[in-house]
Parts: structure tokens; C-alpha cells; sequence
């Protein structure tokens, strides 16, 4: 045996488990699911659209889908980072379309 074998294993540091899902993965990111699709395409098609009835449309479909988004990953999240994220985020997006017309 090496010498490196016969010392114990190191403990991971606490904040690792900030990142862990209930099987001990890390995970930052997972493959978008539809309400993130739908928020990209609605902000795309808003980004697209100078004026009109189609540009408000776009704006509370983008809204609606981030927030919605951010509500399941706070709700159903897997690990205490991707809870933080969604609440991050759902506070962002209040903010900057409800909030910063109140606080400008």
C-alpha cells in the first residue's frame, strides 16, 4: 500500500451541500425546462418588436414564464442553491418590471 492509501478520507467542506441533490450530485445547472424555453422565445420576439399590441403580449409572456420558472425552482428546487437561484431571480424580475417604478 502507498502511503497516500492509508489515510483517511477527507470530510467534503459544509458548503459543498449547498450544491448537492438528495443523491449527492452537484448541481449548478440543468437542461432548460419549458417554462425557461418559453421565456427565451417570448424575450427574443420582445427584443424583436419596436411597438405594438404584440410587444405587451411578449412583455407579460416573458414576465409569466421567468416567474413561473422561479416559483417551481423555489417550491420543488434540488439542492438549497437552486432554491436561492429561484428566489434570486424572482425578486430580480419583480423588481425591474413592478418595482422600479416605484423606487425610481
Amino acid at each position: 500500500m502507498t502511503p497516500e492509501n492509508n489515510q483517511p478520507p477527507q470530510p467534503e467542506p459544509d458548503w459543498t451541500r449547498f450544491f448537492r441533490d438528495p443523491e449527492g450530485r452537484i448541481v449548478i445547472a440543468q437542461f432548460p425546462n419549458w417554462p425557461l424555453w418559453t421565456w427565451l422565445a417570448a424575450t427574443v420576439f420582445e427584443e424583436t418588436l419596436a411597438s405594438g399590441p404584440g410587444l405587451g403580449l411578449a412583455r407579460l409572456l416573458s414576465f409569466a414564464a421567468i416567474a413561473y420558472w422561479a416559483y417551481l425552482e423555489i417550491v420543488a428546487g434540488v439542492n438549497p442553491f437552486r432554491k436561492w437561484l429561484g428566489g434570486s431571480v424572482l425578486l430580480f424580475v419583480i423588481y425591474s418590471r413592478i418595482g422600479s417604478q416605484f423606487f425610481s
